[in-house]
């Protein structure tokens, strides 16, 4: 009995020997398996063999018991090649359950084979025989334990599942062996004549089981031993692979055969779910459906490097998230795999349509921008021709914008913008359009346009909405707007060609009073080319030398002397001829070009000014948008020091409107001219509803009437009346008054009886070249101004100039 149980004890230790062996083999290489597959055969069939004659040793049929050393060996060799026959079957099955059958039914057969060999190589005095029943009773119980052993097996399962499957690899052996062993019968007989055969008896045969159980022994410290570095090694490989894995930002899942085998933390983040339930599933489980043909496509090249493509993953709460995954073949626990690498696109996506949109959208009012329009415009286009209805573009720009910003702030004018953008979506219907195009201009694209009237009736109600006022902090603003419209096909059957027309309607909108809408015409066409041409013209002008400056005199109502010069910029054109600044100086203010010409007025001005034979006054208008500029004071130091000019002969004529749009900065740039030693004369004073605020914030050395109160001088006592006042009130606050527009000798009578300091116009002479005014022109002036004062001083009563004057007032004299 102790012998038996030594005999099942050997038996499980080769059968778990085994087990451990095929779970190396499951995992892997083809290069691995064919070294663990043939161990794991050549341990079964020992571990056999042995159990077989360690329970023989243990058999007594009451005589004595040889073996024959050739059947003994043969049936260590079936037990070993059924055993490598039997798991290569098993192995190598395409299905699971072929395995099974195929490999039970060899590894049954083969353990019964080694034991009915066993049982043959016996020798002794008797006749043995077998119970046929019993025999195929005992292959059977082999083949079902074996079947069901290799059914159980699964090496990603821990010890309890070994322990398993050595228990019915182990009741495989010893069922089959004992239940082959009741199957034999033994009849004792006469001794039989000793044969050729070499025989072992039973001491010898112990020592041969002794030295087999001895190397099952080993085989299996063997492997325990070698199990235990190899999955040592594997866990630290695993755990350094893990390790970089789950630092690694790019989610990484690791996949054999369509199924997964890790993944990393970054994978379960972008999956949303524990990175350690992926393993095991199937990897098309993770995708979109639409992505099947680009795995498969993946999957048909294992061994190569698979190019980045996009394709969609599915979350665990069903969401879809676009992806870029590359793949590549690796090693992984002794077997090949494939690491695929998935990087998370949502925030490119996200940034690529953000991009996508402020390419296409203005980036304040989120409205189209310029090239969105246009092909909002195209497709509206192409619909009218298809269906065969028009369409329309309103070109809209603001009025009375600019002061908000100038006196809010920009962001106060961000804000109107805003809201006017809001305001212009609630009128348009489906099919419509509406963009910025920048600062203050928008366009709108009407699909459908019936007629003009419906874009007549459309523009009233922009009117009315961008009219009504905007709260900005507790203040109600109030700006207006111009439209101009341009029809398809009429007007043009291009976006460009439309746009352009309605841009030209605009414009005629604003010089119609603003606030309306207007509808383009053909003439606004030639009217626009002209403009264009003369832009170019007026863009060569000062290369071309073809600027001029004519000087008007400035005369000294007490000395009735010329006392000075206003410089007045002419333009000769080559083909238009001589053109006063009125004709070109709006244009050259809104195209940018009127910077470098007041640059060149100041420069020529000093430089002639210099040039003169006697020390008379300069005065130089500086424009609007020439005192915006922070370099005004460099410029006029500038033209000061190259000419030699003494800068107290210097007058800076400068407009009420300038100060009106920052009067802090206007402070600082007086003060900077001031600090050049030149005079500041407030022009057209009187015109401005802040003139009296304007003198008390700021210095100047002049003021000069407007002339729009000299007509009615001599005829209106209100006019004369409000010249007196203001005459009175610059000789108050210490400063000189100059009084423009006078042309006929009863306006000049009427201001030489009120006190002025200063004259100029038609009276004394047109404006002209410089050198025109010298010799008998002061002469002339001084008759003049005898004439129109025979008391010789200012301050007679009106009434008595004016009988003096009786019939002299339109008759000026020649000069």
């Amino acid at each position: 009995m102790p012998m038996v149980a030594v005999a099942f004890c050997i038996s499980a230790l080769g059968c778990f020997t085994v087990v451990n062996l095929l779970a190396k083999v499951r995992d892997a290489s083809k290069i691995q398996a064919g070294f663990w597959l043939p161990a794991a055969a050549l341990t079964f069939g020992l571990g056999v063999w042995a159990t077989h004659f360690l329970a023989m040793l243990a058999f007594h049929p009451g005589m004595e018991v040889a073996y024959s050393l050739p059947e003994t060996i043969n049936s260590v060799i079936i037990a070993a090649v059924g055993g490598l026959l039997g798991l290569t079957a098993w192995f190598l099955a395409p299905a699971r359950w072929a395995g099974v059958l195929l490999g039970g039914i060899i590894l049954g057969l083969s353990i019964g084979g080694m034991h009915y060999t066993g049982v043959a190589a016996m020798r002794m005095d008797g006749y043995m025989t077998l119970n046929v029943t019993e025999v195929w009773a005992s292959i059977g119980i082999g083949i079902a334990l074996a079947a069901l052993a290799l059914a159980r097996f699964d090496g990603r399962h821990g010890i309890g599942r070994r322990l398993e499957v050595t228990l019915w690899l182990t009741l495989a052996i010893c069922g089959l062996h004992f239940t082959g062993m009741a199957a034999l019968r033994i009849t004792p007989c006469a001794p039989a004549a000793p044969t050729s055969a070499t025989i072992v008896d039973t001491s010898s045969l112990a020592v041969i089981v002794a030295s087999s159980s001895l190397a099952v022994l080993v085989i299996c410290l063997s492997a325990i031993l070698m199990e235990r570095v190899l999955a040592r090694r594997a866990a630290q490989e695993d755990q350094r692979l893990t390790l970089m894995n789950n630092l690694a930002r790019e989610a990484l899942v690791i996949h054999r055969d369509g199924n997964i085998l890790e993944a990393n933390a970054a994978a379960g983040k972008l999956l949303g779910e524990a990175a350690e339930r992926l393993a095991g599933r199937a990897l098309a489980g993770l995708f979109a459906a639409d992505s099947a043909a680009t795995l498969l496509r993946q999957a048909a090249q294992p061994h190569r490097h698979v190019w980045p493509e996009e394709l969609q993953v599915i979350t665990g709460a069903g969401k879809h998230v676009p992806v870029e995954i590359t793949s590549q073949t690796i090693a992984f626990r002794h077997a090949p795999a494939t690491v695929m690498i998935l990087r998370d696109l949502s925030d490119r996506k996200h940034s690529e349509a953000r991009i996508s949109h402020l390419a296409h959208h203005d980036v304040l009012t989120d409205l189209p921008s310029r090239s969105l329009l246009l092909d909002n415009l195209q497709k509206a286009l192409k619909l009218a021709a298809m269906a065969g209805w028009g369409a329309a573009v309103l070109y809209l720009d603001l009025d009375r914008f600019k002061p908000v910003n100038d006196l809010l702030g920009h962001a106060a004018g961000d804000e109107v913008l805003v809201e006017v953008a809001q305001r212009l979506r609630a009128q348009t219907r489906n099919g419509d359009a509406v963009a910025r195009l920048g600062g203050d201009e928008f366009v709108m694209v009407i699909g459908n346009a019936k007629s003009a009237e419906d874009i007549q009736i459309l523009a009233d109600r922009l009117i009315r909405s961008i009219e009504r006022p905007y709260k900005l902090d507790d203040r109600d603003v109030r700006i207006g707007v111009s439209i101009g419209a341009a029809l398809y096909p009429q007007d043009g059957q291009d976006p460009e060609s439309l746009l352009r027309a309605a841009d030209m309607a605009m414009y005629r909108a604003k010089a119609s009073g603003r606030g309306v809408l207007q509808f383009f015409d053909s003439l606004m066409d030639e009217n626009q080319r002209e403009r264009r041409q003369l832009e170019q013209e007026l863009s060569a002008a000062v290369e071309a030398d073809e600027f001029v400056l004519h000087y008007q005199p400035l005369i000294n109502c007490r000395t009735h002397q010329l006392d000075g010069f206003e410089a007045l910029l002419r333009w000769n054109n080559q083909a238009r001829g001589m053109m006063s600044a009125g004709q070109f100086i709006p244009l050259a203010e809104e195209t940018g070009l009127i910077t470098g010409i007041d640059q060149w007025v100041i420069a020529r001005a000093c430089a002639d000014a210099a040039s003169w034979p006697a020390p008379l006054n300069l005065a130089v208008n500086v424009s609007s948008s020439q005192f915006r500029q922070a370099g005004l004071p460099r410029t006029v130091g500038q033209a000061l020091a190259s000419s030699g000019l003494d800068p107290a002969r210097l007058e800076l004529e400068i407009t009420e409107t300038v100060l009106i749009e920052d009067p802090d900065r206007a402070v600082r740039m007086l003060s900077q001219l001031r600090a050049l030693g030149v005079r500041l004369v407030l022009d057209d004073f009187g015109t401005g509803y802040s003139s009296l605020n304007y003198l008390r914030l700021f210095r100047f050395d002049k003021i000069k009437i407007d002339r729009s109160f000299v007509p009615d001088l001599g005829q209106s006592d209100e006019a004369g009346t409000i010249v007196s006042a203001i005459i009175n009130l610059g000789h108050t606050l210490g400063l000189s008054v100059t009084v423009e527009g006078v042309e006929t000798p009863g306006q000049l009578a009427e201001i030489l009886v009120r006190n002025a300091d200063h004259v100029q116009g038609f009276l004394f002479a047109r404006p002209g070249p410089a050198a025109s005014f010298w010799g008998d022109f002061s002469t002339g002036i001084a008759r003049l101004m005898r004439d129109c004062d025979p008391d010789g001083t200012a301050t007679a009563e009106p009434t008595r100039r004016r009988k003096a004057l009786a019939g002299t007032e339109t008759t000026p004299p020649a000069y």
